[in-house]
């Protein structure tokens, strides 16, 4: 049982997460706001772009191997052709394994909003946040790897440009 001492605080427990409404309401363009983070061979392909893969039929098939070699290819087309339409998992299954996706002179924001787009909008804690910024800077001497936890969750709740919003309630601090 956890005791009293024990609990977290709030700031560490809360899980955020970018709320794409809050660009509508900001008169902002969320798939806009995300192209702009898209590697470069992404940003090139229209949104809801497809391509057609090529039927099984005409692929020469001179093994039982070319043909699981196809099969993964087509499984990996199918998986790219599904993401599209949606530029937080484009982002999430192609652009944040680039290796300048998140660098060490970014903003401590930009840093903490590349990393909910990495890990595909899925509600998050700041400290799994600081895990995964820690393996963006192997060195650790990034900016954002030096400030407290606490300091992240300030700069979390007084966001006005990233819409990131902890997940089912009202942001610690605010009225």
């Amino acid at each position: 049982m956890i005791s009293r001492n024990d609990a977290l605080p709030a700031e560490q427990s809360a899980r955020y997460y970018i709320d794409a409404s809050w660009f509508e309401e900001n008169g902002l363009s969320f798939p806009d706001i995300l192209r702009v983070r898209m590697c470069e061979s992404c940003q090139t392909k229209p949104m809801g772009e497809i391509e057609e893969a090529p039927p099984p039929a005409e692929l020469p098939a001179r093994s039982r191997r070319q043909a699981q070699l196809y099969s993964g290819r087509l499984a990996a087309f199918q998986a790219s052709k599904a993401n599209r339409g949606d530029p937080v998992k484009t982002i999430r299954d192609c652009c944040s394994k680039r290796k300048n996706f998140i660098q060490p002179e970014m903003p401590t924001m930009e840093a903490i909003f590349r990393v909910c787009l990495a890990n595909g909008n899925q509600p998050i804690t700041l400290e799994h946040v600081r895990e995964q910024l820690a393996e963006w800077c192997p060195g650790g001497g990034c900016q954002w790897l030096t400030l407290p936890i606490e300091t992240l969750a300030r700069l979390v709740q007084n966001d006005r440009y990233y819409g990131i919003r902890p997940l089912g309630g009202v942001l610690a601090g605010a009225r």
